[in-house]
């Protein structure tokens, strides 16, 4: 009896799906696992299995005919090479997608790109846009993939507990990764070119100053004061906030 009914059920599932694609413009259609690749076998959180399918497959369609798109799912951010360059959380959009509801299962190409839009018209938590341009000279006799390393090794350095780091001077990034608090990984995105902008400030006030001294003199306010130019992929608990303020914490004398 139950067999009976569990089968036709899982059909209607099915044609339901079929249905809302079915329409779907030409050319969208994508493998999937390659644009996939490296992330974890759980669904983003708010997606249902079929949602979660349509999601990767916007994403892959969407890098495939516009902007570049870079998804680091562990850290659970999206690299957007666009105008203007930006980082996007994972989360925001899958939720976002998740919204569109019966829309994005028929078009998930055309649902990414219009969240893409929205969000590139204005920052907001979870969207950090990033500075395209930057110096020809080298700043302190550091080109920018040194000071990218340079403002990593302030936020998260190599013996902090419960944070990664990670840097990429190419894209002006520099991102914290809170691995153990109950709510699980939650990442902090900088943009590198506010930072820089931060710094310049301060070694004019203090031209004796070394690098890391400037450096963890703005880096603090920034992390205190939440932005301009840092988000994070979902809100902060404040056991979040705690362990990348800690993290950056000047070492003892």
């Amino acid at each position: 009896m139950w067999i009976a009914v569990a089968v036709p059920a899982a059909v209607v599932v099915g044609i339901v799906v079929w249905w809302l694609r079915r329409d779907r413009p030409a050319g969208t259609e994508t493998d999937g696992p390659g644009f996939a690749a490296g992330r974890a076998p759980e669904r983003e959180p708010g997606l249902t299995p079929e949602a979660d399918a349509a999601f990767v497959e916007g994403l892959g369609a969407y890098d495939a005919t516009g902007e570049a798109l870079r998804p680091d799912w562990g850290r659970d951010v999206l690299a957007v090479d666009g105008t203007p360059p930006r980082l996007i959380s994972l989360r925001l959009l899958a939720d976002g997608f998740a919204a569109l509801g019966e829309a994005a299962l028929h078009d998930p190409q055309g649902a990414v790109a219009g969240l893409m839009a929205e969000y590139a018209a204005a920052e907001r938590p979870g969207v950090l846009h990033l500075r395209a341009e930057w110096p020809a000279d080298e700043v302190d006799g550091m080109d920018r993939t040194a000071f990218a390393e340079a403002v990593r090794a302030v936020v998260c350095p190599p013996d902090a507990a419960g944070v990664e780091g990670f840097a990429d001077g190419a894209s002006l990034i520099v991102s914290v990764t809170v691995t153990e608090p109950p709510a699980g990984r939650n990442t902090l995105m900088l943009d590198l070119g506010r930072v820089l902008d931060l710094y310049a400030e301060a070694r004019e006030k203090r031209p004796d100053a070394t690098p890391e001294e400037a450096l963890r003199e703005i880096v603090p306010g920034m992390l205190a004061a939440g932005g301009p130019g840092l988000t994070w992929v979902r809100p902060p608990t404040e056991q979040e906030r705690q362990m990348v303020t800690t993290a950056c914490a000047p070492p003892p004398a």
